[in-house]
Formats: C-alpha cells, sequence, structure tokens
C-alpha cells in the first residue's frame, strides 16, 4: 500500500511533467523559448513547496528531468541562470543546509571520503581564485553555482542511494526528458536534410553547441546500453525492455547527428575500457598500459607528427570516414586548428598569472587577446561566443593558476581509479 504522503507526491511529478511537456512543445512552435519558461517558473514556484512538504525524492526526481531542458536566461552582463535548474538547484541545497544537523553522523563519514577532500580543497580554491579574479562577479556567481551543483549532485545523491539503491534510476530520469531536446534537435536539422554544417547550431537553446549535446548523449549511451541488456537485475517488469530498444535507438541516431568527433571517440574508448574491465584488468594495470602507451608515443613522436600532417581529410565534409580521419588533420581542418588554438590561449593565460589564474570561469572574456595571427582561422572570434577552452585541465590553468589545475587533475584521476576499483 503506497502512503497518502507519497502518492501525492507521485502525483505532483506526473502532473507537473505532463503539463511542462506540453508548453514545451508549444515553446518549440512558437520558438518562444523565454516565454514558455517563464510560465514554467510560475508552474514550478507553486508545486516547490508541495515538494518539499509531501515528497522530497519527487522534486529531486523532476529535477534530473529538467537538466537536459534548462536554457539560459540572461540575468546581468556576464551573469546566466540555467533555468528551470539552477533554482530547483538552490531549492535543494537550501534543504541540505537546513536539515544539516539532523545528518551530522552522515556527513562526518563523507568527509572522510578521498572524492570528497579533493572536492572540498577544490570549492575552496575556486572561492580563493574568486577574490583575485579578474571579474569578480562571474567568479562568484560560477563558484556559488558550483558548490550547489556539489551538494545537489553529490551530497544530495549520496543520502538518496542510501535509501533507495538505484542509481540507473536518475540516469533513466535525465534519458527520458533528454528525448524532447533530441526531436526538437532532429526536426531542425532534418529541415537542411541533416547536414554537418547545421549540427553546429541543432542543439539551441538546450545546448550551446553540438560537442556539449555529443558528449551529453554519449555519457548516457553506455548506461542505457546496461538497462537494455542487463534489464532483467534491474527491473521487474519485463515490458521495461519495449521503452529501453527504442530510447536507445533514438541516443544512437542523435549521437551520429551531433557529428561530434570528440563524443564517438569517446564511446570508442568507452567500449574498450569495457572489454578491459570484462577482462579482469585492474586500475593498476590500466595505469601500466597507459604509461607504456603514453611511452611509445612520446619515443615515436617524430614519426607520428610527420603522418599526422600527411592528413587532408576535413572534419566538415558529409562523408563519415573523412569526418572521422580528420582528427588527425591539424593542418587544414578549421575545427582542430581552432582546438589548438584554443589551448594555447589557455597555456598563455595560465602562464601570466600562474597563481590565481584570471579567476573562475572568465577564460571566454580574455582568451581573444592571447590570440596569435599565425593560430587564427575561419572560426576563430574575438568576443567569446564561441565556446571555451576545448579542454576542462587547461581551463583550470587559465582560470585557477597551477594550484587549481592540479586539484581539479587529482580529483579527476582518483575518481577514475575509485570507479575501476
Amino acid at each position: 500500500m503506497i502512503p497518502e504522503k507519497k502518492r501525492t507526491g507521485n502525483l505532483y511529478i506526473v502532473l507537473t511533467c505532463i503539463i511542462l511537456c506540453v508548453f514545451t512543445f508549444i515553446s518549440i512552435g512558437y520558438s518562444n523559448y523565454l516565454t514558455s519558461y517563464l510560465i514554467f517558473f510560475v508552474v514550478l514556484a507553486s508545486l516547490a513547496t508541495g515538494f518539499v512538504v509531501t515528497n522530497v525524492s519527487s522534486l529531486y526526481k523532476l529535477l534530473f528531468f529538467f537538466i537536459p531542458l534548462s536554457v539560459a536566461v540572461p540575468l546581468i552582463e556576464g551573469v546566466e541562470l540555467q533555468f528551470p535548474t539552477e533554482p530547483l538547484i538552490a531549492i535543494l541545497t537550501l534543504m541540505l543546509f537546513f536539515s544539516a544537523d539532523k545528518s551530522v553522523g552522515f556527513y562526518k563519514k563523507l568527509i572522510r571520503h578521498p572524492i570528497s577532500k579533493i572536492l572540498a580543497m577544490e570549492l575552496a580554491w575556486l572561492l580563493i581564485c574568486s577574490l583575485f579574479s579578474e571579474l569578480k562577479l562571474v567568479s562568484f556567481k560560477y563558484s556559488i553555482v558550483r558548490i550547489c551543483y556539489v551538494m545537489a549532485f553529490y551530497v544530495l545523491i549520496i543520502q538518496w542511494l542510501q535509501k533507495y539503491k538505484k542509481p540507473y534510476y536518475f540516469f533513466l530520469i535525465y534519458a527520458l526528458g533528454f528525448v524532447i531536446p533530441i526531436i526538437h534537435g532532429m526536426i531542425f536539422h532534418a529541415k537542411y536534410n541533416f547536414m554537418q554544417a547545421v549540427s553546429y547550431v541543432m542543439p539551441k537553446p538546450f545546448f550551446n553547441d553540438h560537442t556539449v549535446y555529443g558528449a551529453c548523449l554519449a555519457f548516457l549511451i553506455p548506461v542505457l546500453l546496461a538497462l537494455t541488456f542487463y534489464y532483467k537485475r534491474f527491473f521487474k517488469s519485463r515490458s521495461v525492455i519495449f521503452i529501453l530498444i527504442p530510447l536507445l535507438a533514438l541516443f544512437f541516431i542523435a549521437e551520429y547527428f551531433s557529428f561530434s568527433r570528440a563524443s564517438w571517440l569517446s564511446l570508442a574508448l568507452c567500449f574498450l575500457l569495457f572489454c578491459g574491465l570484462k577482462l579482469g584488468l585492474t586500475a593498476r594495470s590500466f595505469m601500466i598500459i597507459i604509461f607504456i602507451s603514453g611511452s611509445v608515443l612520446w619515443i615515436n613522436q617524430d614519426l607520428i607528427i610527420s603522418k599526422i600532417s600527411e592528413t587532408k581529410a576535413l572534419s566538415n565534409k558529409e562523408d563519415l570516414t573523412q569526418t572521422i580521419t580528420s582528427i588527425t588533420n591539424i593542418q587544414t581542418d578549421a575545427s582542430n586548428k581552432e582546438r589548438l588554438n584554443r589551448w594555447k590561449c589557455a597555456i598563455r593565460m595560465g602562464a601570466e598569472k600562474p597563481l590565481f589564474g584570471f579567476g573562475p570561469r572568465t577564460y571566454k572574456f580574455f582568451y581573444g587577446q592571447y590570440q596569435v595571427r599565425e593560430d587564427l582561422n575561419y572560426t576563430s572570434t574575438f568576443n567569446g561566443t564561441k565556446g571555451n577552452a576545448h579542454s576542462e585541465f587547461l581551463s583550470y590553468f587559465s582560470e585557477c593558476g597551477v594550484i587549481g589545475l592540479i586539484i581539479h587533475f587529482s580529483l579527476f584521476l582518483i575518481t577514475i581509479l575509485k570507479g575501476i576499483n
């Protein structure tokens, strides 16, 4: 028998999702996203109190559903709000703070974990770098949002998993929310016969560009594959397979038409990692393989660079083989040349301010002045409207200095090693 309180919470989430899906498709039809999301805000505001009172779990599920549906709403110059997820995250973070006295034992245990310690160090360093930032308002806004994200997607999810033990549940909710941006993007893309050049703007307004869109799809595809092939382990009902198979097929199609080479490569590497785990390789084994591979590449770097220089394939061609092969073209492919340009700018910025960097989230405002003529191409810009450094690690180096880079790399390394073990 389902308790009345939980039944009410579940009814809230179902009705809200239906209402907001209807408004989403209306906004797609009229291309009036901001108006539609302002209506969403009224609905969310009226229901947020009900969720908190009746079923916090439902509010958390709603957050995951709306992550891929968020749009950036400009507040003041240089500051944007991801709506509606960031208001929901703020509500959940406040709830955690107000209930912290009831979970002292949980927090004491959590802070002893290596990942928690490094996360705390990273957040503290972000705040310190914000004090010395070139754009303090932008940096502090990002740092505060990052703290809220850690509370919502690290602390709160661990609390939730201790009670419900179903981590895959959130991925599935996230994937279901993702269906709307996929359909929207595919309809838009179809109008232009799925031309590769159109893929750069196809995911808007839900995603800034096709690389972020492709990366988010790539994060979900391995999970959906696992849920589909091992569905009997996760679900009591066998009929769920009739939802999972079409969902997985839709994600593969969307990933292909994202034309994101990095995402395709990530999925290939993910498959190799899966094969290694199935063979029983440990984290130490992977480290040895990476070290040996890196050494071989370093020893043969002249030969490799010579071979790469011969590649003429371009990423903007409508040919799959050319698109994949173009990954190694650093001479004439504009996308690769621009990526190298961004990396060089990040290195120059970090070298100029090695201690605190330019401040969290400020790279796009300053990298233009660090470009040099020989690195520019037709995709280059000086107004910071076309993405970031295309490297999380170099972004941290330019924005938070050497210490920030070391902390972020340590977080990445320990998380991967813990996950493999």
